[in-house]
């Protein structure tokens, strides 16, 4: 296993090609870095430049007259080889080459990538690429990438074979305020492998969901076994590209990779404990689950809902993903029906008739997970339900109600009403250490995705789209948990 902390942990870092041609990649990466609060000491080294971005530039490496403990070249491909050789007179071991021109280029191309590869394996380079976005730790404020984000700390690490598709979850992680570990954009992998960010995410401390949008892998039994090895440990979810001949044909221009038949590629990440996904969505939603949740020991679901159709709808989607609606248990019938008028659905799903009670929901969510009846627990329609009630508001005092509140003060007090209860949730995984999946009545673009509370508790509250979104999650956290329970966490 490669050493890979200096590498993701730098204290001095190195920019060739350093400029402030805003449209130029040594612009992009040196003012990212800068920008973004890295503490280390930064290095620009330019011919052209004598001061980029207030800092005084280099001409070479040795002018640096410093330890490097990562470079990043930005600079032509025909300039590479000459700056490896560098690198081993200066000591510099990490490289992260965002030049394009090698293997996704042609013949030429492949011939100098295969060159730079044997290069630095024979001088004990770690080399990030080439033909890569970059990549970054979020806990160091280390942004050595592409994409202006700034994502707060969390607990997912991604590494993407396409820089863009990396952006893309990104961008969609700072919206929804999800936290991130680390990125990295193995772009043609000429050295370092997927298999060996996977260890090395593995081993790192500050990583509790591994995220890999993957074209291709070049040697499978290896990516296999670090999975294994992984797996045991920490979820590790995978969308993967090129899963039909076109696509594989557009991985193969795009960066050099030949991606194998899907059906191959399944089943050996099925034997290997990892989560398949379809769409980028899909890989963030059940990254922040795994990030956020208690994983279901078994397939027992109970459902409590505000209306009939939601929970058909979920039934029939658990049905199909293997998860199975036990009936009511005798003292959960009980404890419900104190609470319900004399007309509810008294079976499971537990419809609520349309009582959008905070402290009824939050009852009857108490009654079901503490059973031992049921694994898990899908909420379907109080999230955002409050928000009716505002809109409703609204709609009286523009036909003449005398308003009593404040519109703006009553969509705080509605806000923390909603706060308190998706709290709520989170104690009570945290007490039954069980999952809860709340689906919202209202989907909201600029809402988190994951509620983290205030306290310091172990679970954060999630919160789902669709129905089907929840379930797909649950069913995929179930197959994982029962893959543990058949080869033991480490």
């Amino acid at each position: 296993m490669k050493d890979l902390n200096k590498l993701f942990y730098p204290e001095s870092v190195a920019v060739i090609g350093a400029s402030e041609n805003i449209l130029k990649w040594g612009s992009i990466i040196i003012s990212n870095i800068l920008d973004g609060g890295f503490e280390g000491k930064v290095f620009p080294v330019s011919t052209k430049n004598d001061i980029v971005y207030g800092r005084k530039a280099s001409k070479t490496l040795k002018e640096i007259g410093e330890p490097v403990d990562l470079l990043i070249i930005t600079t032509p491909a025909n300039t590479v080889m000459g700056i490896l050789r560098e690198c081993v007179e200066t000591g510099i071991k990490n490289v992260l080459i965002v030049s394009s021109g090698f293997s996704e280029a042609g013949e030429d191309g492949k011939s100098l990538e295969n060159e730079m590869r044997d290069f630095a394996l024979d001088n004990g380079i770690n080399i990030i690429g080439p033909n890569t976005m970059g990549m970054a730790n979020f806990k160091t404020k280390f942004l050595g990438m592409n994409p202006f984000v700034r994502l707060n700390p969390g607990g997912i690490s991604l590494m993407a074979q396409s820089g863009n598709v990396g952006n893309q979850i990104m961008y969609w992680a700072e919206q929804q305020s999800i936290g991130m570990s680390k990125f990295v954009g193995s772009g043609n992998e000429a050295v370092l492998m997927c298999e060996d960010y996977l260890d090395y995410f593995n081993r790192d401390e500050d990583t509790s969901v591994i995220i890999m949008y993957i074209e291709g892998v070049d040697n499978g039994r290896s990516f296999m076994e670090a999975a294994r090895r992984t797996t045991r440990r920490k979820p590790i979810v995978v969308l993967k590209g090129g899963r039909t001949d076109i696509g594989s044909k557009a991985a193969m221009s795009h960066t050099g990779s030949m991606a194998g038949s899907i059906r191959i590629f399944a089943s050996a990440m099925e034997q290997s404990g990892v989560s398949l996904v379809e769409t980028q969505a899909e890989m963030l939603t059940l990254a922040s689950a795994f990030d956020a949740m208690p994983l279901p020991k078994g397939n027992r679901i109970g459902v409590v809902t505000l209306g009939g159709g939601w929970g058909v709808i979920t039934a029939d989607e658990c049905e199909e993903r293997g998860l199975v609606l036990p009936p009511l248990p005798g003292n959960v019938k009980d404890r419900l029906g104190q609470m319900l008028p004399s007309f509810w659905s008294k079976g499971n799903p537990v419809d609520l008739v349309g009582q959008p009670d905070p402290n009824l929901f939050r009852e009857s969510i108490e009654a079901m997970i503490s059973s031992d009846a049921y694994d898990a627990v899908i909420l379907l329609g109080v999230i955002n339900a409050f928000k009716t009630v505002l809109r409703f508001y609204s709609a009286s005092v523009r036909l003449g109600k005398k308003s009593e509140i404040n519109l703006d003060q009553l969509e705080h007090q509605l806000d923390r009403m909603q706060n308190v209860f998706l709290d709520d949730i989170s104690k009570l995984m945290d007490t039954y250490d069980k999952p809860i999946y709340p689906v919202a009545l209202i989907s909201q673009t600029d809402q988190p995705i994951v509620y983290w509370p205030k306290e310091n508790r172990k679970y954060g509250a999630m919160i789902f789209k669709t129905p089907e979104e929840a379930v797909s999650c649950l069913a995929k956290q179930y197959r994982y948990s029962q893959y543990l329970q058949r080869h033991g966490r480490e």
